[in-house]
């Protein structure tokens, strides 16, 4: 920050009180960065003003700091003496230089050590510019799960046993809640099952990949040259696989026959398109296409739409929910949904987020069958589609995967017999060879 410069004009509010009402006075940082002082024709606080000219472009551009201490003291924040105005004006200054350093050449101004922060938020620009899908899931994981612990380390101070310390925490910490916007982050109990602790081990995985993307980067990107302790750091073993479970044909007709009405449909379009929870609650009139026989999910996960073909049970159920129902309607609909928490949803009478939680628990618990929750029947769904002998392509498209990889991980163990039933129905009978060993005749003896 550069040294506090001195007024006689502005520095004081005894000389200010002295400047004609209704002008504005300046005087000169650097070379094209002012700060100015405007009083009123009335005779309330003057304001603190910062005047930025780009110098290659010759524009310039104003930002009010604060009100100016001359009726009351000041307290750093909204009201503002000469030095506290130019150190506002000084941080201002170096964003905009920032700013304009980014448009020019796509490279930030960095001044101080390169540390963390600085090498995610370089990462997730370079991300954002190439049209990275999951580029807000990133930007959350970094915000919740390594900025905090992470943000101010230089990049050349950042050690192996450093990395290793937070990640092992990380695994060790409790889930957040999720689901509503909260002004402070609440957690979930601790991981205490084997279960749990895998779960929260794979997670920890996932986010120390992130991190070494985002500092890699740095590496390749020229902007860090020093040593790179954190490709050392290595994952868990044997904790990405999570048992999937998934319901029998009649634990399904079990389950949607104790579900109460418009729960039930939530149901029902769940184990007829595999749709995760989120693009169901979307769902419009309009997205179910009764010529093709397709559901289109307009918002996915990936960011990329997709159709869903459907089979004709489901189509058939499909234009049963549709009968009287203007095309912009939500197609499936909570029953009395009531709750000041629904003004925020785009229609407060749709799904939102967690309402079926409470609904799995109890639909699981009259069909007699172990709780699980909604998510499930997108993989009962998927496992249908494997057992049924159907291509593992076509089961990643329907689900919207970009390629068969999750489909292999979860549903690889199913897929095999059924590849090979699917085979001997299937493939063509070519004809293009005959026996060798001709059948042995044996013939009757003579009485």
């Amino acid at each position: 920050m550069a040294r506090t410069k001195r007024s006689t004009k502005l520095s004081s509010r005894e000389s200010r009180s002295k400047l004609e009402k209704g002008k504005r006075y300046q005087e000169p940082l650097a070379e094209g960065r002012y700060i100015a002082y405007r009083r009123p024709l009335n005779n309330q606080a003057g304001s603190w003003l910062a005047r930025w000219t780009d110098l290659d472009a010759g524009k310039s551009i104003q930002h009010r700091l604060g009100d100016a201490d001359d009726l009351m003291d000041a307290d750093g924040v909204n009201i503002l003496d000469f030095a506290a105005a130019q150190k506002k004006a000084e941080i201002w200054f170096a964003e905009r230089n920032n700013r304009a350093q980014i448009e020019a050449t796509g490279v930030p101004v960095v001044t101080g050590p390169y540390t963390v922060a600085t090498a995610v938020e370089d990462y997730l620009r370079d991300a954002k510019r190439r049209g990275v899908k999951g580029h807000a899931i990133m930007t959350t994981t970094f915000n919740a799960h390594i900025l905090p612990e992470l943000r101010d380390i230089p990049l050349a101070k950042l050690t192996k046993p450093r990395i290793e310390a937070w990640f092992q925490a990380l695994s060790e910490s409790p889930r957040r809640k999720t689901g509503k916007l909260r002004t402070e982050v609440e957690l979930l109990a601790p991981p205490t099952t084997d279960e749990e602790r895998r779960a929260r081990k794979d997670s920890a995985n996932r986010v120390l990949t992130n991190l070494k993307a985002a500092l890699n980067y740095a590496v390749n990107a020229k902007h860090y040259t020093g040593p790179t302790p954190w490709r050392d750091v290595k994952k868990f073993k044997n904790v990405g696989t999570a048992r999937v479970r998934f319901l029998t044909v009649t634990e399904q007709r079990r389950l949607v026959n104790v579900c109460p009405e418009g729960f039930k449909q939530l149901v029902q379009a769940a184990l007829y398109t595999g749709c995760r929870y989120g693009e169901l609650c979307r769902l419009r009139v309009q997205d179910f296409d009764a010529t093709a026989n397709t559901v289109f999910i307009e918002k996915s996960k990936s960011g990329k739409p997709r159709h869903i073909a459907l089979t004709e049970e489901a189509s058939t159920w499909f234009k049963e929910q549709i009968v009287g129902r203007g095309r912009g309607e939500s197609l499936l609909l909570k029953p009395n949904a009531k709750g000041k928490g629904r003004k925020y949803q785009e229609d407060p009478l749709a799904w939102g987020p967690h309402d079926q939680k409470k609904l799995m628990l109890k639909a699981c618990e009259d069909a007699k069958i172990d709780p699980l929750g909604f998510h499930e029947l997108r993989h009962t769904y998927a496992s249908g589609l494997v057992n049924a002998g159907v291509p593992l392509a076509y089961v990643a498209a329907q689900l919207g995967h970009a390629d068969t990889s999750m489909v292999e991980k979860h549903y690889g163990h199913l897929s095999p017999s059924a590849m090979a039933n699917s085979i001997r129905m299937l493939a063509p009978k070519l004809k293009i060879s005959k026996p060798k060993i001709k059948p042995l005749k044996i013939e009757k003896k003579k009485a």
